[in-house]
């Protein structure tokens, strides 16, 4: 990507260095790999010190752009290459990436709908399509369902069930013992944090339905929608959006406004001289 600035800024030289260690270049000079090293200890750190930055600011688009940034310098790969390329155990890897990439007409989300024979038609592999499928799968993709109950007409409680997807296949090899999860509730234009909070989903119960409950505000007018995105912590293209629609929600009615103490001189009861009064 194109660097601003001149060749002597310090910051031209660390964003070159930071794409050549995510693009795998392999530097020459002794100079060079030096400043590198700084590059490799300390990228993946910053990268998530700013990535929290904008979670405590409540900026929903800039933080899930360092959340990729932060996955892109972790993994040392684009987020426009193939998500393919993070099951770095596939036979063939390479080669495969390449030909998954060049074909630009297909969407990562079409490969979910093929079967073997036709993703090894596409790639030119026909052996190694059983084998791009299974990998496919084990991309983690999770189904949400939400549900709104008003509590004021300026807070509503939000309950979403999360489970995995019944095609994903857990792998202890590339998934381990637990997968983390960001869940994140944005307003209706996507620039405000609503809600944020991490998800863990583990092993042992990855085919159970887990429920996570939290309030979120609701502003007038009220809005048309909020999102709700639950997104990986370590899987690049691994991402589930779901819009809560507001349009039938029923909200209580206003409270009327208390009667103001008008500006009047108290005075006693007997001095009305009203029996029935007193």
């Amino acid at each position: 990507m194109p660097v601003k600035g001149t060749l002597d800024e310090p910051a031209t030289k660390i964003n070159i260095l930071l794409q050549a260690y995510i693009s795998r270049f392999q530097l020459e000079g002794y100079d060079l790999n030096a400043d590198m090293v700084y590059v490799t200890q300390s990228a993946s750190r910053i990268m998530r010190a700013l990535f929290e930055i904008c979670l405590k600011r409540g900026w929903a688009h800039l933080s899930q752009v360092m959340l990729t940034m932060c996955k892109m310098v972790e993994k040392r790969l684009w987020s426009s290459m193939t998500p393919l390329r993070q099951f770095t155990h596939m036979m063939h890897l390479e080669e495969i990436a390449r030909k998954v990439e060049k074909k630009a007409q297909f969407q990562w989300h079409h490969f979910y709908d093929m079967n073997a024979q036709q993703i090894g038609e596409i790639v030119n592999f026909p052996k190694m399509g059983k084998t791009i499928l299974a990998q496919i799968h084990k991309l983690p993709r999770l189904e949400l369902e939400a549900y709104v109950q008003p509590i004021t007409r300026t807070l509503v409680r939000i309950e979403l069930d999360i489970k995995a997807h019944s095609s994903f296949v857990w792998d202890p090899r590339c998934h381990g013992s637990a997968e983390p999860f960001w869940i994140y509730v944005e307003d209706c234009d996507s620039e405000q944090i609503l809600h944020c909070e991490q998800f863990i989903l583990k092993q042992k119960s990855s085919a159970d339905e887990h429920r996570v409950s939290f309030t979120v505000p609701l502003f007038e007018p009220m809005p048309p929608q909020y999102f709700v995105k639950v997104i990986s912590d370590r899987w690049l293209h691994a991402e589930t959006s779901l819009p809560i629609s507001f349009k039938h929600l029923l909200l209580p009615e206003k409270f009327t406004a208390p009667t103001q103490l008008q500006d009047l001189y108290p005075r006693l009861v007997k001095d009305l001289q009203f029996e029935e009064v007193e």
